[in-house]
């Protein structure tokens, strides 16, 4: 595999544009507008990078941005101990909550809450955006929390640690409790992602790379990106593209890494155990068999944001009848069925 790696820097840019990195901590794709949103900490601005690797200021921010993140309309950003929310249409502000954190920095969504990691204190917050709330999700992570992701089919926040043998833990976040902790061999992970078959991406410091792991832990770790890399930060992954999305904060520089180990092509866990029908489809998909007593569903875009969810209909059926004409991806846990469908 010959990967394509794109890396922005200063020196890149042409005179006609005035923007450039300083201090990128965090990338977040944006499919709706096929751009690159970037946290530039040293200057205190969201920089936009098109595809034609042109960057411009999208917002500005005092405290300096940090963590990133899209839920709806808006791109929310750790800023000190705030979280801001900017339109994404205009970078106007909308949303300005202090949570009194003592250094926010990573930031996901489950297309309802928010959810931020405090490293200094050591804490998770759940914030309620419509009713400008937060809650303490959890009170004490024991090891230091830095990037933290939500996982849309096993319903968990997963969180990576900083320090050697940095720790993956995941936690409900419905409640807090701590669901798994997992020992890796590299040290101070920054970010962490899922890629489109749901395995986590993290990126370390020590040594400067990128790693993938399967959620299960069941199996070995896989180098994905080891060269051209500096303290990498945040990552995102942008499943357009199909790019791992990677700020360089110890180079002034943004990687995108094309991940052609991460196939369009959804895997179909049990397709001949359980059909399912019609695809394409005009609003009413039906499973061949009666799925488990209380089985759900979610439905995916191609972004992995989740756009449905709800009960199977006895056991049979799922109404997708309220989705735009388009792809999407269909996933029953329970049934361990995870496949890709056409709304005409």
């Amino acid at each position: 595999m010959r990967p394509l790696v794109v890396l922005l820097a200063a020196s890149l840019l042409t005179a006609a544009n005035a923007q450039t990195l300083d201090g990128p901590e965090s990338v977040e794709y944006d499919p709706v507008g096929d751009r690159y949103f970037i946290s530039n900490t040293g200057s205190g601005q969201i920089l936009q990078r098109d595809q034609a690797g042109v960057l411009t200021t999208f917002a500005s921010s005092s405290p300096a941005p940090y963590g990133l993140e899209i839920m709806g309309d808006t791109l929310f950003a750790c800023c000190g101990g705030r979280v801001k929310g900017f339109l994404l249409v205009d970078g106007a502000e909308v949303f300005n909550l202090n949570l009194g954190g003592s250094f926010l920095n990573g930031i996901t969504t489950d297309g309802t809450y928010l959810y931020v990691t405090d490293f200094s204190a050591k804490k998770i917050l759940k914030i309620d955006v419509a009713d400008n709330s937060f809650t303490e999700l959890v009170a004490n992570t024991v090891n230091t929390p830095n990037g933290i992701v939500f996982d849309p089919t096993l319903l968990r926040l997963w969180v990576a640690g900083w320090g050697s043998n940095a720790l993956i833990k995941s936690y409900d976040p419905g409640n807090g409790e701590q669901l798994s902790s997992f020992t890796t061999n590299v040290g101070s992970i920054d970010g962490i992602t899922l890629d489109c078959n749901g395995d986590l991406l993290v990126a370390s410091w020590s040594p400067n790379r990128v790693t993938r792991y399967e959620s299960s832990f069941t199996q070995p770790a896989v180098t994905v990106l080891s060269s051209g890399l500096s303290s990498p930060a945040d990552i995102d992954y942008d499943g357009v593209n199909q790019r791992v999305c990677i700020p360089n904060s110890g180079n002034d520089s943004v990687t995108l890494f094309d991940y052609t180990a991460c196939s369009v092509d959804v895997p179909e866990l049990s397709r001949d155990v359980v059909p399912v029908g019609p695809n394409p489809t005009d609003g009413l998909l039906r499973f061949g068999r009666t799925l488990p007593a209380g089985s759900r569903y979610q439905v995916l875009d191609l972004a992995g944001a989740i756009v449905a969810t709800g009960p199977v209909s006895g056991g049979r059926t799922v109404d997708v009848s309220a989705l735009a004409p388009g792809t999407y991806v269909l996933d029953v846990p329970t049934a361990g069925l995870r496949m890709r469908f056409v709304r005409q």
